[in-house]
């Protein structure tokens, strides 16, 4: 089931908002069983199968953080229950998402002459299986407590973030769901939060959906597709993943709302930002403060304790230096950004997205450590320059991102180059329509900027338009959205269904 689907709109979320209202009457225990059912319920319709590996991951790791609980003060036996834990969900991931593609790379090399064949891989694995991850190694560091069961499950299953993201935090989710708060409808919280998933909801159908054909053409037969031609597809599918992936976490956090349950941003307009170190803070930002916290930080630690072992300094006047710097940061910086490449694919593709970010920002650090912020080279980047030049870096990036195969993508970076010649393919319409929707991606507020949602500690990015305040009383905004969304939906019921992006990880 998706959030676009026709049951979800009209029989699932209703049965969820009028359940969550009757159940909210007997107390927190029932109105979170009832949640953590509908969310099973939910990826059920999607495989029942599945299901059972769902609940299966679930209970595993919840007597994994049992026995970590457990073992308090036994340092020896927290760190062989966390290590099981961990070694088990990447065996359990690795089998459904690398081994069947590694086999099939063995036989396209000769290695091995099988067919293999293929598995399905279960919707969501990813998100589950790193969520449930960092809860247990924050357990072990004493950084989470032990939770009851009932209150694990909907942390992990809830269906707003189950499939697709973002990547939940226990110290966000879980002080949401103690005894202390009132559970059952707030109006103030079902309005907005119907006017956020409405937004979303406009970006999915009537952007994303409609630019598909559009942004495949370059991917689909690129030796065929002149220079225009080619330009125009990267540039339609730069705004398809946009409008796919910022609908859809839109959808989430308004989802979530509904229950007066507030989740992570996830998109903060990362087309804006001015430097590759900018948009991974605004892009995926659960992914991004994800593998930081535990990627990233325990390997540049790691890596400052050996300097410190060998009796070389780990201090900031020590990253200035060629061998601080490559050890404390680009080491880590690019080997965490390799890791994350292969989080999103098995295909070599992936892992050159994921090597060129990790450069990009290994190269933006660089300018960061040693050019001074009041030096004339500075100055030499303003802002709008910042944002096409990381516009322009993150458009490479996408071409392996979305091409199938490395050659596929070489063949697209081709034609962009005019190897291809000049070629048909395009109209000056479709360029109109993805100019357009670049401006509005460059001179709009956001969706928690236009609701007045944002964080207290966040910097407003750059618009045109500065809407006001949003006011719960505001009734006609809500009515007026929630109209559209369901309005849009019936619409669009014709052209089937499309799956969003982020589903295939």
């Amino acid at each position: 089931m998706t959030f676009t689907a026709p049951a979800f709109l009209f029989v699932f979320l209703p049965l969820c908002v009028l359940g969550f209202a009757i159940f909210g009457r007997f107390g927190r225990r029932s109105a979170i069983g009832f949640l953590g059912f509908m969310s099973l319920v939910f990826y059920a319709e999607w495989s029942t199968k599945f299901l059972l590996l769902l609940v299966g991951s679930i209970l595993f790791n919840y007597t994994m953080s049992r026995l970590i609980a457990r073992a308090e003060g036994n340092d020896r036996a927290q760190t062989a229950w966390l290590t099981f834990g961990i070694v088990s969900n990447l065996l359990c991931l690795g089998y459904f998402k690398y081994f069947f593609p590694l086999l099939h790379f063995f036989t396209a090399v000769g290695l091995s002459h099988r067919d293999w064949g293929s598995v399905i891989l279960p919707l969501g694995i990813s998100f589950f299986t790193f969520t449930q991850i960092a809860y247990l190694v924050d357990l072990s560091q004493g950084a989470a407590e032990r939770e009851s069961l009932i209150s694990y499950v909907l942390f992990v299953t809830f269906f707003p973030h189950l499939v697709a993201g973002p990547i939940l935090h226990h110290k966000e989710i879980m002080p949401q769901l103690r005894e202390e708060r009132r559970y059952g409808i707030d109006r103030a919280d079902v309005g907005v939060g119907l006017a956020w998933f409405s937004l979303g909801l406009f970006k999915k159908l009537i952007v994303a959906d409609n630019i598909v054909n559009l942004a495949d053409k370059p991917f689909a037969d690129p030796r065929h597709l002149g220079l225009w031609g080619t330009w125009l597809g990267v540039l339609a599918y730069a705004m398809q993943l946009y409008f796919d992936f910022s609908g859809y976490s839109d959808m989430a956090v308004g989802l979530a709302r509904m229950f007066s349950i507030r989740f992570p941003f996830n998109f903060n307009s990362p087309y804006k930002a001015a430097s590759i170190i900018d948009f991974w803070q605004r892009w995926h930002m659960t992914l991004t403060r994800y593998i930081t916290l535990y990627l990233y930080n325990p390997m540049a630690m790691s890596m400052s304790r050996r300097r410190i072992r060998q009796g070389k300094k780990a201090s900031k006047k020590a990253q200035r230096t060629l061998g601080g710097f490559t050890q404390i940061i680009a080491f880590p910086m690019i080997t965490t950004m390799f890791l994350a490449g292969i989080w999103h694919g098995a295909g070599l593709q992936f892992i050159l997205f994921g090597l060129a970010h990790g450069i990009y920002l290994t190269i933006n650090h660089i300018w960061r450590i040693f050019v001074p912020e009041d030096s004339r080279w500075q100055r030499l980047l303003p802002t709008p320059v910042g944002v096409l030049l990381t516009f322009a870096c993150v458009l490479v990036g996408q071409v392996f991102f979305r091409a199938p195969s490395v050659d596929n993508a070489l063949s697209v970076f081709s034609g962009l180059a005019g190897r291809h010649g000049l070629g048909p393919g395009w109209q000056i319409s479709q360029f109109l329509i993805i100019a357009a929707l670049l401006t509005i991606v460059w001179v709009m507020p956001n969706t928690q900027e236009i609701l007045g949602q944002t964080n207290p500690d966040d910097e407003p990015t750059w618009s045109l338009i500065r809407p006001r305040a949003w006011q719960p009383a505001d009734i006609w905004w809500i009515a007026a959205f929630f109209g559209a969304a369901w309005a849009i939906a019936l619409a669009m019921l014709p052209l089937g269904y499309r799956p969003f992006i982020y589903f295939q990880f």
